[in-house]
């Protein structure tokens, strides 16, 4: 196969389909985003983080401290959620006892989800969590995402107890 060399360069116009296989190209190349195309593309990444602790002793949702803004690009794109909070303690004298956690777009929930739940009374347990949720908020205005939690008695929970790290990622994927 003969390549064309003109006055202004080489022209692809006799290069076969397939004759330039990944292993040819630099492994320094760079793509341009911007040629990336179609949904599912990741536009833009988001962290915050968090290691405050928390007492909830009520039925009533309060926020664990957890928050991130993310400023969609188009109405069409949606955001993955991703939360981690290495640690709920709750403490419980209450058969059936439960502590719930949630997502929220703004004041809306989107996502819930019970972390702790006991049969008997006299049990205490300390639990890791994550949740994940992938939300269509159709705005391009900055757009705020936090978690909240609540107990089902009055025995009450801490969030973040031991004061680890915990996170929220916002993705945004195109739509």
């Amino acid at each position: 196969m003969a390549i064309t060399i003109s006055g202004s360069g080489i022209t692809s116009a006799n290069i076969a389909d397939g004759t330039i296989v990944n292993a040819d190209i630099n492994s320094s190349a760079a793509i341009d985003g911007s040629k990336l195309t179609g949904a599912g593309k990741v536009l833009q990444v988001v962290q915050g983080t968090d290691t405050t602790t928390v007492y909830n002793a009520t039925t009533t949702y309060e926020d664990t401290g957890l928050t991130a803004t993310i400023t969609p690009s188009s109405t069409s794109s949606k955001i993955l959620v991703i939360t981690t909070s290495p640690s709920v303690y709750k403490s419980s004298t209450t058969a059936s006892s439960s502590v719930s956690l949630r997502i929220l777009r703004a004041a809306t929930a989107i996502q819930y989800s019970a972390l702790i739940s006991y049969n008997n009374a006299s049990h205490q347990q300390m639990s890791a969590v994550s949740m994940s949720v992938l939300d269509s908020p159709a705005t391009t205005s900055a757009t705020t995402y936090k978690t909240q939690f609540a107990c089902s008695d009055t025995n009450g929970a801490h969030s973040n107890l031991q004061g680890n790290l915990a996170t929220i990622i916002l993705m945004e994927i195109a739509g």
